[in-house]
């Protein structure tokens, strides 16, 4: 990491990174997974997290349910309460059966809003995510997307009529190849121009086998300049489903360089998670 970075780095460190997206997997024998799990990750536990953090300057962070657990948000529920609720949030995952007693407990246990992951779940669909969007909007809660560049186009027009806000993950997996002005990336700057869309800038998923992290640098650009104010960043820790698994650190170096402007980098980093998240 060259001192510039460093430098970078250490100032919005100062100012308080928001994580906006990590996981815990166990400790197992507390939290095992269930026998139907969609895949098991090795244990990635908060005691592990916090070395994250301390290493990093992260100081807010929102767990999100990872997929493997199913609707059993319980993992993901002790971690907001063990980093402490001041400080962490969560996104929950729910399915019909969940009830409006089930959504307050989650919200009164820090979750702030629920992920639809439309990549592994084959039963969603728009009337499933409608219903979910109905289902937590009295509750001031969003829905985080999680779906490839194909599925964003899908439901685009659902997306910007849904009645809460909605984060589109990990850059929506769009493919750098296919260029600027794909359809995937026009219907997520649609959604970003309503003033509802926000959109993760964790663009490590979307490279091509052998893709180079500098691929998704004109994306998140074009992201940030068309709404400063609803993107966000997260690690992503611990990089579940990856045969190698990239070093956190780095990652938070190259996207401190993507952006010249600090007041946008402290944007990002840290001030629009406390809007979305509900952080003091």
């Amino acid at each position: 990491m060259d001192m510039a970075t460093a430098r970078r780095i250490d100032a919005q460190a100062a100012a308080g990174i928001c994580d906006t997206h990590f996981h815990v997997f166990g400790p197992y024998d507390r939290f095992p997974l269930p026998r139907d799990a969609s895949y098991r990750p090795k244990e990635a536990t908060v005691a592990a997290y916090r070395d994250v953090t301390s290493r990093l300057g992260i100081d807010r962070m929102v767990v999100v349910q990872g997929g493997c657990y199913g609707v059993d948000n319980q993992a993901m529920l002790a971690a907001v309460q063990s980093l402490g609720p001041d400080r962490a949030s969560g996104i929950a995952v729910i399915d019909e059966a969940t009830s409006v007693a089930d959504l307050r407990r989650l919200d009164e246990g820090g979750v702030r809003g629920i992920r639809i992951n439309a990549i592994s779940d084959k039963g969603i669909d728009a009337d499933a995510i409608r219903a979910r969007a109905n289902m937590i909007a009295e509750l001031g809660w969003h829905i985080q997307f999680h779906a490839r560049a194909d599925q964003i186009v899908q439901h685009a027009a659902l997306l910007r009529d849904l009645p809460v806000d909605v984060v589109i993950d990990h850059c929506g997996r769009i493919d750098p190849r296919e260029g600027e002005d794909q359809e995937a990336m026009r219907a997520m700057l649609d959604l970003l121009e309503t003033g509802r869309g926000w959109i993760k800038l964790i663009s490590y998923r979307s490279l091509p086998p052998g893709g180079r992290g500098d691929e998704m640098v004109p994306f998140l650009r074009r992201f940030a300049a068309a709404a400063p104010e609803r993107c966000l960043w997260g690690t992503d820790w611990p990089h579940p489903l990856l045969d190698s698994e990239p070093d956190t650190g780095a990652l938070l170096d190259e996207f401190a360089g993507v952006f010249d402007s600090e007041p946008l980098r402290g944007a990002i980093l840290s001030k629009n998670a406390g809007q979305l998240y509900g952080f003091q």
